[in-house]
């Protein structure tokens, strides 16, 4: 159940019986010319969804901002200071404590090192804070690039082959009929203005060889080794 579908009375007794919690984070930023301003937050919540029909847990309202460096000034992303998305996530966990809940599983679309970074400083305080809450954090990417994809001549990564097949299986219809391909000009250690020059497509691999049915398979590939790690740390 989405907990902004349900109501307050329904919530409560909805806590009484211990579920997990998911919290799915994205954000509001350049994909290329051919996926949606909000493909990070697509994909959370989709997966967050699934997993709390499978625990018989909840699903929490989707964050969709989030913060961003190399696509902070490409046209329609909309970003937050690290600080306050650590200060948004310290406080929606802090309420859902005060409520009732025990465990909590965050799942954030976008996996920017700095946004990741903010989230994990208000988990870790977190569980400094509440030492009877379980609490796990993680980007579905960190197991989307363990997928096994066929061999090409572009590393991928964001808009690239994975996340376009996703959201095609997710959201065909906000799905470009024009795929780039892309490639990241690294600056090594410079620290620039301008970041998105790194970008010159705005995205990063193979998007031409994206279809739904490999979007499918990585969907489902990431929702079986979630499936797998809840159990394993929740007991349930």
């Amino acid at each position: 159940m989405r907990i902004e579908e349900i109501t307050t009375k329904e919530f409560a007794q909805s806590v009484k019986k211990g579920p997990i919690v998911f919290l799915p984070i994205g954000a509001t930023e350049a994909h290329g010319i051919h996926l949606p301003l909000g493909t990070d937050g697509y994909q959370p919540q989709a997966l967050c969804d699934a997993l709390a029909e499978e625990f018989g847990g909840l699903t929490a309202p989707l964050l969709p901002y989030g913060q961003h460096s190399s696509t902070r000034n490409m046209p329609g992303t909309i970003a937050l200071r690290s600080e306050t998305l650590r200060a948004i996530v310290t406080d929606i966990i802090d309420s859902l404590v005060r409520q009732g809940v025990r465990k909590l599983v965050i799942i954030s679309g976008h996996a920017g090192s700095v946004h990741l970074a903010a989230i994990r400083e208000a988990a870790e305080a977190a569980s400094v804070r509440y030492q009877d809450l379980k609490l796990m954090f993680l980007t579905d990417y960190d197991i989307a690039y363990k997928f096994p994809l066929p061999r090409s001549d572009f590393r991928d990564g964001h808009g690239g082959l994975i996340e376009t097949s996703r959201i095609l299986a997710l959201k065909p219809s906000l799905v470009g009929k024009k795929r780039p391909q892309g490639r990241f000009e690294d600056r090594r250690f410079m620290i620039v203005a301008n970041p998105e020059i790194c970008y010159p497509e705005g995205m990063v691999g193979d998007s031409t060889k994206a279809t739904a049915e490999l979007g499918n398979k990585i969907n489902d590939f990431i929702f079986r080794e979630m499936v797998r790690l809840i159990r394993q740390n929740f007991e349930v």
